[in-house]
């Protein structure tokens, strides 16, 4: 008998499983005509509620992130002992309500955020100044700044009191009681806190945080009539963005 000089014909089903098999895929359907089980959805919980709304808001879907956030705190409230899911869940909603133009709305749910930290964790908690502060920035987004500034400065005290005096955030807090102090055209008290964050930021080698001081300083020096100071600052404060800039894509002086 002589060979058959056809090519020999394998069954396509068999060679596609094969090819499958080798690849270690898996099929995506049943060979022998079941359908196959649906696949088991991944249980959602809390984190994965907050985490796919913080998502959705990086990515601009406000109204998707607002329905998963909403998720979230519904969770939260359901629970027991869920309140620091319930604050950040509240917190996380005003951020986002904050970006729709809600600005009354994103107030009332940092001030429930506000009070069960208070209530939680005691009134002179780093995490009470956090709050705190989130209330001030909304006010003063409003141009509020009376009832900003009361805000911010019980937030300083409470960070140089629980982080101590040379706190990265406690110089957050120097910068922001500053800049609301400028926006009322109260340099005097101003320029002596921005003088303390940059101390600070120096000390700690805290390059975007010192860059921002050293901005929000020059625009006070400039505000006051010293251009020259006010140059310098805005020198410094650039050359360490472009630093950071080149730090970030890899490239150094060593070339």
């Amino acid at each position: 008998m002589t060979d058959d000089p056809r090519p020999t014909t394998v069954d396509p089903r068999a060679a596609a499983l094969l090819l499958a098999l080798l690849a270690g895929c898996t099929m995506p359907f049943n060979w022998f005509g079941r359908k196959p089980p649906p696949p088991t959805p991944r249980p959602s919980n809390w984190e994965s509620d907050t985490a796919a709304g913080a998502k959705a808001f990086q990515e601009g879907r406000l109204e998707e992130a607002e329905r998963q956030l909403e998720v979230a705190r519904e969770r939260a409230a359901s629970g027991t002992n869920n309140q620091p899911e319930m604050a950040a869940s509240l917190v996380n909603l005003a951020v986002v309500r904050r970006a729709q133009g809600d600005i009354a709305g994103a107030l009332q749910l940092q001030r429930e955020a506000l009070a069960i930290r208070e209530k939680q964790l005691g009134p002179e908690h780093p995490d009470v100044a956090t709050s705190l502060n989130s209330i001030a920035a909304l006010y003063s987004a409003q141009d509020d700044y009376a009832a900003a500034a009361p805000l911010l400065t019980r937030a300083l005290a409470i960070r140089e009191k629980a982080l101590g005096p040379d706190d990265r955030h406690t110089a957050q807090s120097l910068n922001n009681l500053a800049l609301l102090y400028a926006a009322e055209g109260h340099y005097a008290e101003a320029e002596p806190l921005y003088q303390r964050a940059v101390a600070i930021f120096e000390q700690r080698k805290d390059s975007a945080d010192l860059a921002t001081a050293l901005e929000n300083y020059a625009a006070l020096l400039e505000e006051t009539g010293r251009t020259d100071a006010a140059r310098e600052m805005e020198q410094r404060a650039r050359a360490l963005r472009e630093a950071d800039v080149r730090k970030e894509k890899g490239v150094t002086g060593d070339r």
